[in-house]
């Protein structure tokens, strides 16, 4: 792919850009907050720990297997349409009534945005929630009654309400403003990663449970990862047309 200006007027590579935003996407910050704020939400204990793992390793799996099935299917048939690197749903999903899938898959596609859609509306909403209600000592918690904890729900409300406006402006450049969230979201994620290492790491909080070398291995190697990336982009952005 060679470089392309994204509607902000930057010049970066079109490579490096997407790459990042799909590394923002799977590994986000936000991900931390629903996942510890979840874990005590419904009350697991230590005992509960084992069973977590394997369902937070069976969920990534079928979701990888789920996401690179959709990656490669539609880059295949909407590759070379006039207009696809703009990120047009509307073009995509035009290609798609003339691809292989006909009508019906295309629907059923459509169909499978929306759902993603409110999962992962409900879900970086609960974030949100928890998030602020932590950070400001809040009552918090998805099992408290709104009239209770009014505070905690209203953080997420509100987030939501202003995120629903974006979408509505007119002509707005929605393919790029998700895009650069999930940019946004990688850069910060290697400093959040370093603070739960450090947590996962600290004997006398974890006991038992700490990061054993093959995990504290896998983890740095996800954080270099992310740091040799961010560094890539910021090149880019300096150096526009370098690549």
């Amino acid at each position: 792919m060679g470089s392309w200006y994204i509607p902000a007027g930057i010049a970066v590579s079109g490579f490096v850009y997407v790459i990042l935003a799909n590394l923002g996407t799977t590994i986000a910050p936000w991900m931390l907050f629903f996942q510890q704020s979840s874990v005590v939400d419904k009350g697991l204990t230590e005992k509960d720990i084992p069973i977590g793992q394997a369902d937070t390793a069976i969920g990534t799996i079928l979701m990888e297997l789920v996401a690179i099935a959709l990656v490669t299917l539609t880059g295949s048939w909407v590759y070379g349409l006039s207009g696809a690197g703009d990120f047009g749903i509307h073009r995509i999903m035009a290609a798609l009534v003339h691809s292989p899938i006909g009508s019906v898959g295309t629907a059923l596609f459509g169909l499978g945005l929306v759902e993603a859609g409110l999962i992962a509306a409900i879900a970086i909403t609960a974030s949100t929630f928890w998030a602020v209600g932590e950070a400001l000592k809040l009552p918090r918690g998805i099992n408290l009654r709104p009239q209770h904890a009014l505070p905690f729900y209203l953080s997420g409300l509100l987030g939501t309400a202003l995120a629903a406006l974006i979408v509505l402006i007119p002509h707005a450049p929605l393919g790029f403003l998700n895009l650069t969230v999930q940019v946004v979201a990688s850069i910060f994620m290697p400093a959040a990663m370093m603070f739960l290492l450090m947590l996962l790491n600290d004997h006398e909080i974890m006991g038992q449970h700490v990061n054993r070398p093959w995990q504290n291995m896998a983890a740095f190697s996800i954080v270099g990862l992310l740091i040799i990336a961010n560094g890539l982009y910021g090149f880019t952005v300096v150096f526009p047309h370098a690549l």
